[in-house]
């Protein structure tokens, strides 16, 4: 089992219980044990990345149900973000990546996912002085999770005028493509 992927408890605890809680409805709540995450529990210190992938993609469409599941899965990613920045590692990522910029940012990236996981993988490639592609090892079952978390990111660091395109090239890797202004003042 040391090789199976997956997603430790500071990651659950940001989005579901830093931000969704308000949100959760009994019957979700009763999805999510049945699928392994049970909220009313001290939390494991990880899930199996399956029990993830289940949960986000009830969890978007039960929240989001108006909208396609990749983009309830990207609302959720700008949530985790939301919730990250409420924890005390969180909050100082945050202001870190503030003072060192969007692109030192990117480079971390790896560091800053395996915080919350035990297998991402990214490798970053310059284009300019605020353009970078940024390949992930991401499965994509969990398409549109990581656009999320990379725009509230990004956003969070005070870019302006933020793009983000993805490539798929297999089920278990996609590059974005980042484009962005200037830095807010």
């Amino acid at each position: 089992m040391r090789d199976e992927r997956v997603i430790f408890s500071s990651s659950v605890d940001s989005l579901y219980r830093k931000v969704l809680a308000p949100s959760l409805t009994p019957e979700l709540l009763d999805r999510l044990r049945a699928r392994g995450l049970n909220l009313h529990a001290p939390l494991l210190a990880a899930y199996p990345l399956a029990v993830w992938v289940e949960c986000l993609e009830d969890t978007a469409r039960t929240l989001h149900p108006d909208r396609p599941v990749e983009d309830g899965r990207r609302m959720l990613g700008r949530r985790m973000v939301e919730g990250y920045a409420q924890t005390l590692v969180g909050g100082a990522v945050l202001t870190l990546a503030r003072v060192v910029g969007p692109m030192r940012s990117l480079e971390r990236m790896q560091h800053n996912f395996r915080s919350g996981n035990n297998y991402t993988e990214t490798r970053l490639t310059v284009l300019g002085p605020s353009q970078a592609d940024l390949w992930f090892n991401e499965p994509q079952a969990l398409e549109g999770f990581v656009d999320g978390v990379l725009e509230e990111g990004m956003l969070r660091v005070g870019v302006q005028k933020f793009t983000l395109n993805r490539t798929r090239h297999s089920p278990e890797s996609a590059t974005y493509h980042l484009d962005w202004a200037d830095r807010a003042s």
